[in-house]
């Protein structure tokens, strides 16, 4: 009983440990305010997220979640509700964070710069495909408990606390980053599926970053 304590712990330590190190060394290259140091947030990004995957890996592994994605009612309908909870939640943020936050820009991680073709198709892979599923294992997967609905609760919400510290750099980005985050966590803790939040994740993400990775391919592809 004592060592699977120990190992619990563990396992909540190391995200916290790894986003410690990740968060500290992504600002003091980001903040030098030097491109050439700046595009190499890209690259702690990509080592972040993919070590995130690695160490939860075992949350992806094929079950009972992953043969549910052509049930209407355990992944469609689930999927619909979490989408329509995340654009209601960013609704709330545009409309109440600058009242709250006054002068305080919207800045969300990711923040990376690049140059090139090759480096914008990169940055478009973390951003867009990598970062979802590294966000919902270790922010859903890794941090929510089920052993009871207080210890649920609790555990959501230190993940949505985490995330909005991850990825929110001023007051307004940490508090839209809570916000969007509250119906992933929703859904996880009524379905346990974390495919479910896994593909709204990528489907939000394809819309927010999507237009303005076409547009800087097509700025370097005519530059």
């Amino acid at each position: 009983m004592q060592n699977a304590g120990k190992k619990s712990v563990m396992s909540l330590l190391f995200p916290l440990i790894w986003e410690a190190l990740f968060v500290a060394s992504y600002l003091v290259v980001a903040l030098r305010d030097d491109r050439r140091h700046f595009a190499l947030t890209l690259y702690f990004m990509l080592v972040f997220y993919l070590g995130i995957i690695v160490v939860y890996r075992k949350h992806l592994l094929p079950s009972e979640s992953f043969h549910g994605f052509t049930s209407l009612k355990s992944f469609f309908l689930p999927v619909i509700c979490t989408a329509a909870g995340v654009a209601f939640m960013m609704a709330v943020s545009n409309c109440f964070g600058p009242v709250l936050f006054p002068g305080s820009f919207k800045i969300l991680l990711p923040l990376a710069y690049t140059s090139d073709i090759p480096g914008t198709i990169l940055f478009a892979v973390t951003v867009m495909f990598i970062k979802p599923v590294a966000a919902e294992l270790l922010f859903r997967g890794a941090w929510i408990r089920f052993d009871s609905k207080a210890l649920m609760i609790l555990t959501a919400a230190a993940g949505l606390i985490l995330e909005a510290l991850t990825c929110g750099i001023t007051p307004q980005g940490i508090l839209e980053t809570a916000l969007i985050a509250v119906p992933f966590a929703v859904a996880y803790c009524l379905t346990k599926n974390l495919y479910v939040t896994i593909f709204v994740h990528i489907i939000y993400s394809l819309i927010v970053n999507l237009p303005d990775v076409i547009y800087d391919i097509v700025r370097l592809v005519l530059s």
